[in-house]
């Protein structure tokens, strides 16, 4: 048996639930109440300028007006208008779902009301081709934990075509995971057409790491001086031993003929004896120069052939030195006998 104490807990807690449901229903009430004949005059007044609005294509305007006499009398005639404005806005997701929310109420819908649902139905069906489709798709082996926006609004997104409803226009696809670099594209839907769009991340670079050494290219080693060197010296050092060898044939030529002191000279054959014994002093000294020459020329494309460590190719720690294909210089020259000929090397 409760005691006195308890029985008046009780009352109170019960007068005070009654008190708290009833300004409950009181405000519940007000907020159902209907407007006012002042209210509606107002609405009426502000409908017949956002009509104008839209006329003068002043759709912003117009639609805020549009959604002011809602709040206050919510009909099919400015439901209807409201559609019309954001599809001229270009809002055209927002147009087909408010008249397709209109045609929805023609069921309940008499006279006039009844025309204006079916007419939206048929709007809504118009604007439902219009709408473009973005089919998106995230990148075979996507990151962990990717995430896709179009226009700042989250959407899903996996390996598999995902088709989103879009307005018309230019629309910004940004991608982003914790391993990866953030991605932003943009592109552009027309009305009624489907884009296929693929989302690619790239992973971050390692922080610190070091970088990729860069390797130089190794030069290859033009050997055509050598050989061209070599060429040219073995052509001049058989040249002087020719020119040699046709001294010594004047000489022995002269000798049979004068005899070993030279004194005995046949007078029918001087001139002849006088011309091998010119040719005798020229070419014996430009065969001993052509020879050296043909030497020093041979060696140097030797030289050129079998360097080890060739100028113009990567050295140890260093940047590649320029070719400078051993330095080799011929020119000419005078020499004792007449020979023009001079061989100069540098290394």
């Amino acid at each position: 048996m409760m005691s006195r104490g308890t029985r008046t807990r009780a009352r109170l807690f019960g007068i005070g639930l009654v008190v708290a449901l009833s300004a409950r229903g009181r405000g519940a009430l007000a907020q159902q109440k209907d407007p006012s004949p002042e209210e509606l005059s107002a609405a009426r007044e502000m409908f017949q300028d956002a009509y104008k609005d839209e006329q003068e294509k002043r759709f912003a305007q117009a639609l805020e007006k549009f959604q002011r006499v809602a709040a206050v009398k919510e009909s099919a005639s400015v439901r209807y208008r409201i559609g019309s404005v954001l599809e001229q806005l270009g809002r055209v997701r927002e147009a087909r779902d408010a008249f397709r929310a209109l045609a929805g109420s023609s069921a309940n819908a008499t006279g006039p009301n009844q025309a204006i649902a079916t007419n939206a139905a048929e709007r809504a069906h118009q604007l439902d081709r219009k709408i473009p489709k973005l089919v998106l798709r995230l990148q075979p082996n996507p990151p962990a934990d990717t995430r896709v926006s179009v226009d700042g609004a989250p959407v899903p997104a996996s390996t598999t075509p995902t088709r989103i409803e879009l307005d018309p226009g230019e629309h910004v696809v940004q991608a982003s995971s914790p391993t990866s670099q953030p991605s932003e594209s943009k592109v552009t839907l027309t009305e009624g057409g489907e884009v296929e769009f693929t989302v690619s991340l790239v992973a971050k670079a390692a922080v610190g790491a070091p970088p990729t050494p860069v390797v130089p290219e190794r030069q290859h080693r033009n050997n055509t001086l050598a050989y061209v060197a070599l060429g040219a010296g073995g052509v001049l050092l058989v040249s002087g031993i020719v020119l040699l060898g046709i001294r010594e044939g004047d000489i022995s030529d002269i000798k049979g003929a004068c005899g070993a002191s030279g004194s005995a000279c046949p007078a029918s054959r001087r001139d002849d004896l006088q011309s091998k014994h010119d040719q005798a002093q020229l070419f014996g000294p430009l065969g001993i120069g052509l020879g050296i020459a043909g030497i020093a020329v041979a060696g140097t494309g030797a030289y050129l052939l079998l360097r080890p460590s060739p100028k113009g190719e990567p050295q140890p720690g260093g940047a590649p030195t320029p070719p400078t294909n051993g330095g080799l210089r011929l020119s000419t020259r005078p020499v004792a006998g007449g020979a023009m000929l001079g061989v100069g090397a540098a290394f």
